[in-house]
């Protein structure tokens, strides 16, 4: 009855909730709430951006998932879109000038297009990454291990956070910048106004002050898979170099010898060998079935789950996993999830953009018509979409989407990375004009499509084709 009673007091007070239940069967549910950068404190913070440096050095698994994120989240084009096409084209060719090394980049080593990819990459592993906007209007790039609390004295109600100087509502004021000494050492340099900083990072909560990589939650998988596979190739080279044992049930003798003393000295390198056993006496190979199949399944679903961190689907590791309409359902869906990874990186091109903008316009370089202000200048980076995987289908798809109204060509331009709808139209009006002049006749109409396959029936019954035999054959008699 006493017992009875417990549990019945037990359940009167127990949550309604099983999953802060603790039954002893697993971990503990945690009751630590505060913070986000609490959890991740400046030493902790070092330890899990190394360890996402160490991965992406030495695991080319790790390395190639980061970069199949950048071929889909960082690849743009600029675009004006003021009325005034003189304007535009300005515009256009100062940023496509600025673009290069020795104009965008304070070391002038890195074109833009290579630098977005490095800011984007700093992101993916170290969680944030910060550019410096230079007054000669290069951009600085601070990796995010530089970006530290000042080692001084700090006054009364300032709040630092992992090298973040923020007000009281959680607003950046101030980066606290240090470089790397020979002694491998941070040294502190100074705080850089936030008006001047543009910090691109990976964000989960309101309060969180500093990014914190995606990856994170799969660090240990990867390493785990990494470890196992140099275990797997140890054991692949233990038994290539004893590939051969002689056991013997001899008196004299037990156990396994590679030479014993019956005189047996075997030299796997010179080819097929004959050996005359001993009575009591056996050769073998040593080999083991490692890893197998259940191991292997067991490793792949594992990468699988590493892979979502990035949310990239296993056919893109394994292109032999699935049938084309699988890849094909499976990139719908990842570059459905790149929208906002884009979205992020559209940002920080769009700080840097009306940064530039406004330098060119205070040098002079662009001149704005009358009334006119930066606010009134539009501007898009568009994103370099994916070519068609079936043209003949996928363009007459196209084609029909936009006849009834349900798409338009600057649409399909922008995803299918076909460029812009416009500089098509007068690259397509200049070589029907280039044509004409040396009398060639071309045409860029719109063709129909066949539709795949034969319009015949597959397959045709016996007596069909006996059929038409016949109706032939009194067509001729009668003629």
């Amino acid at each position: 009855m006493l017992t009875v009673f417990n549990n019945r007091l037990k359940s009167w007070f127990s949550s309604g909730y099983d999953a802060i239940t603790s039954t002893g069967k697993r971990k503990a549910a945690s009751a630590v709430l505060k913070h986000e950068d609490e959890h991740l404190k400046a030493r902790d913070r070092k330890q899990l951006v190394g360890t996402g440096r160490d991965l992406a050095r030495n695991y080319s698994l790790v390395s190639w998932c980061i970069r199949k994120h950048l071929d889909y989240c960082t690849s743009f084009n600029f675009q004006m879109r003021t009325e005034d096409d003189v304007l535009n084209q300005d515009v256009e060719y100062l940023m496509e000038e600025w673009m290069r090394p020795h104009n965008c980049d304070i070391a002038s080593r890195h074109p833009f297009n290579r630098m977005l990819r490095l800011f984007e990459s700093r992101r993916v592993i170290d969680g944030d990454v910060f550019a410096i906007k230079r007054s000669n209007g290069t951009l600085q790039a601070i990796e995010g291990d530089l970006v530290q609390d000042p080692d001084r004295h700090m006054p009364h109600g300032e709040r630092w956070f992992n090298g973040i100087h923020v007000n009281s509502a959680g607003r950046a004021i101030g980066y606290g910048i240090h470089r790397r000494s020979e002694s491998g050492q941070y040294e502190y340099i100074k705080e850089v106004r936030s008006r001047n900083v543009i910090q691109h990072g990976f964000f989960d909560r309101f309060d969180q002050v500093r990014g914190i990589s995606p990856l994170a939650s799969a660090f240990n998988t990867f390493r785990d898979c990494y470890e196992g596979m140099d275990f797997q190739l140890a054991l692949m080279k233990a038994q290539s170099l004893f590939a051969m044992v002689i056991t013997s049930s001899a008196e004299d003798g037990m156990g396994v010898q590679t030479n014993t003393g019956s005189g047996y000295d075997v030299d796997l390198g010179r080819g097929p060998i004959k050996l005359e056993m001993e009575p009591g006496e056996d050769a073998k190979f040593l080999a083991t079935n490692s890893p197998g199949a259940d191991t292997q399944s067991f490793v792949n679903l594992v990468i699988g789950i590493a892979l979502k961190s990035l949310d990239i689907p296993y056919n893109m590791y394994d292109e032999a996993h699935t049938n084309f309409f699988g890849s094909r359902a499976a990139w719908l869906l990842y570059d459905r999830s790149c929208n906002s990874k884009r979205a992020d990186v559209q940002e920080f091109l769009r700080r840097v953009t009306v940064w530039q903008i406004q330098l060119w316009i205070q040098a002079g370089l662009i001149r704005l018509p009358r009334g006119m202000t930066i606010n009134d200048m539009p501007f898009e980076w568009v994103n370099r979409g994916m070519p068609w995987w079936d043209p003949a289908k996928e363009i007459s798809a196209d084609i029909q989407a936009i006849g009834s109204g349900l798409d338009n060509p600057y649409r399909v331009c922008k995803e299918r990375g076909r460029g812009e709808y416009e500089d098509n139209i007068l690259q397509i009006a200049k070589a029907e004009q280039f044509a004409k002049e040396q009398g060639v006749s071309v045409s860029f109409g719109i063709q129909p499509v066949a539709p795949s396959g034969s319009n015949e029936p597959e397959d045709e019954d016996e007596s069909d084709d006996g059929e038409q035999e016949e109706n032939k054959k009194e067509q001729e008699d009668g003629n």
